[in-house]
């Protein structure tokens, strides 16, 4: 049986809708956000829920502080000025592996990548913008509370066209990150 991508595929190749949320992440004082823990779920479920309700794709959770942490089971990632931002984890972002990719892929490519604190307005105003999970792997972001950010941009479409390569075993300097298994 084959599954189909976690934000679909229309959303792979044109971008996903997305709506901050009036839920905000967990402060990272009061449940430890780097936890993957299963009550720290709850938060992103309800998150997510009111997305679809109101006719979007996904969710942005903002910190305590009004900072972009993250989608509810995804990193954020915005290019600016040929720069690609992520949250830091201070404001609740989870530090992952597909986070670390974009990081190292970034890097290899030779595209500017940092950490740094990101407003709503942020998304608003981005270049381009995108996301990454474990589930969704690499999703353009098309518009943030109706504001629209626009098609995929060159670095989006390029970090998505490596990421895919990596994961399926076609970028030889990633192979280290697949374990083959036969079927």
């Amino acid at each position: 049986m084959a599954v189909g991508t976690y934000l679909g595929d229309e959303g792979v190749m044109n971008g996903v809708r997305l709506m901050v949320s009036s839920w905000q992440r967990h402060d990272p004082n009061s449940m430890p956000t780097a936890a993957k823990g299963c009550g720290n779920y709850i938060n992103s479920q309800l998150a997510k829920v009111q997305a679809l309700k109101a006719g979007y794709d996904e969710a942005i959770l903002l910190s305590p502080q009004g900072y972009v942490s993250e989608c509810t089971g995804e990193n954020v990632f915005v290019v600016r000025d040929g720069t690609i931002v992520t949250p830091p984890t201070a404001v609740g972002a989870l530090e992952g592996i597909t986070q670390d990719a974009i990081r190292t892929m970034a890097s290899d490519l030779g595209i500017p990548y940092t950490t740094d604190n990101l407003l709503r307005s942020d998304l608003y105003l981005a270049d381009e913008a995108f996301l990454s999970g474990t589930a969704a792997e690499v999703v353009p972001i098309r518009s943030v509370d109706d504001r629209e950010i626009g098609d995929p941009g060159p670095i989006t479409r390029k970090i998505q066209e490596v990421f895919q390569d990596a994961v399926r075993g076609r970028q030889a300097q990633y192979r280290h990150w697949n374990e083959h298994v036969d079927r």
